[in-house]
């Protein structure tokens, strides 16, 4: 008779499962993928889109993408009639595909605690099965830890499903605070971070840098960069004033954007009417970060609000130091002045003088750079936190 354990089986649903649509979906792509390789047997179940760019999956986790309205369309944080359609119709097809593959999993861990997780709770539970919920937002009013009070008590109904979910994983302090305030259960609750694929970043030489500047055409240049979507949140427009004052003291400086969403076109129109165009320059999206990180001196994340950034973690696995806004997970990552320089949300001065400081002293510039790199190889490594989910899917699976 064998000895060897039996597999642990993992269903992951993840409306948003693709390396282009933020952090939520390439942390559960990284995740599951590394699962399959420790031997977990565990499949997706993912929102059907179209209109997306390229992507390699791999082919050891099977994805079954389930239907929904309005295909196109792939992001939807706002709380509208539509939106609330597009979830509802994702969660019909999601219970469908969760009956139909009942015997091919014992464990569902979802990525976002929402809609879909309250739709398909009761029936998850009636057929015996455990459930995670990883809580990635905190205060957005639509996830677990920000429900109380909220969508005319509707609220308070979805806090008494979610009392039956057997393990939340929030991924900061603020989140984890946000669940208890909810009165979910604290030993519920375990904190994992979001994580970086380590080996997929490295800092780039000081010849490397050279060399990819002026392969970009911006040799001689302080190269700032962003990464992120173009939404409210991101507080975009405050690195733009913040980037007026760089200017006036930098004419060479340069400012490199890196993404889309709804509000790009608004952003350009402000950089021509701050008069700052000429050292701005939007990219749009990019399906790798990799050059633009390897010749960038400084990142800068200008975020009002956020759970664990992605954008913010890769850039410190690639040894930049970064600028910062005090907020959600943010202040998890950073030690101000240690490993990046935390400033207030909604501060283009405050941001700008930040940026200032970097510029002007190399040794303090890379100090952060070699303490953001050892953070990441500490606690925010894939190799580090997979394990850590592994060990409550086998907990919970015995």
């Amino acid at each position: 008779m064998s000895s060897e354990p039996r597999a642990i089986r993992v269903c992951v649903v993840s409306p948003l499962y693709h390396p282009s649509l933020g952090g939520l979906g390439r942390q559960a792509q990284l995740l599951t993928e590394r699962l399959a390789e420790e031997g977990v047997e565990v499949f997706v179940i993912a929102r059907r889109m179209k209109g997306m760019p390229e992507a390699v999956f791999s082919q050891k986790v099977k994805v079954h993408r389930a239907w929904s309205i309005k295909p196109y369309l792939h992001t939807y944080e706002k709380v509208t009639l539509l939106n609330i359609l597009i979830s509802l119709t994702f969660s019909l097809s999601c219970a469908f595909l969760l009956l139909q593959k009942r015997k091919e999993y014992e464990v569902v861990h979802f990525h976002g605690a929402s809609l879909p997780l309250f739709f398909n709770l009761p029936i998850l539970k009636i057929m015996g099965k455990k459930v995670i919920a990883k809580v990635a937002a905190a205060g957005v009013g639509t996830e677990a830890g920000s429900l109380g009070g909220r969508h005319l008590g509707l609220g308070n109904v979805f806090i008494r499903l979610l009392k039956m979910v057997d393990t939340f994983v929030a991924t900061t302090a603020e989140i984890e605070e946000g669940l208890r305030r909810d009165g979910l259960d604290p030993k519920k609750v375990r904190r994992i971070p979001n994580f970086i694929d380590l080996p997929a970043f490295s800092g780039a030489s000081g010849e490397a840098k050279t060399d990819t500047k002026a392969r970009m055409g911006c040799e001689n240049r302080y190269i700032v960069t962003f990464s992120g979507r173009f939404i409210p949140r991101k507080g975009v427009s405050f690195l733009l004033e913040a980037w007026r004052n760089v200017i006036n003291e930098e004419p060479d400086a340069r400012l490199l954007l890196l993404g889309d969403g709804p509000l790009l076109g608004d952003m350009k129109k402000m950089a021509t009417g701050l008069g700052i165009e000429d050292s701005v320059d939007f990219r749009g999206h990019v399906n790798s970060v990799m050059d633009y990180f390897q010749m960038a001196d400084i990142f800068v994340l200008p975020s009002l609000q956020e759970g664990m950034p992605n954008a913010l973690l890769e850039a410190m696995a690639f040894g930049l130091p970064a600028v910062a806004t005090k907020i959600g997970g943010v202040v998890d990552i950073i030690r101000d002045g240690e490993n990046g320089i935390l400033v207030s949300p909604g501060d283009p001065a405050g941001m700008s003088a930040a940026i200032f400081r970097l510029l002007r002293d190399p040794a303090l510039a890379r100090r952060i750079s070699t303490s953001a790199l050892e953070t990441i190889k500490s606690s925010y490594s894939l190799d580090r936190v997979a394990p850590r989910y592994i060990e409550i899917y086998r907990a919970l699976a015995s």
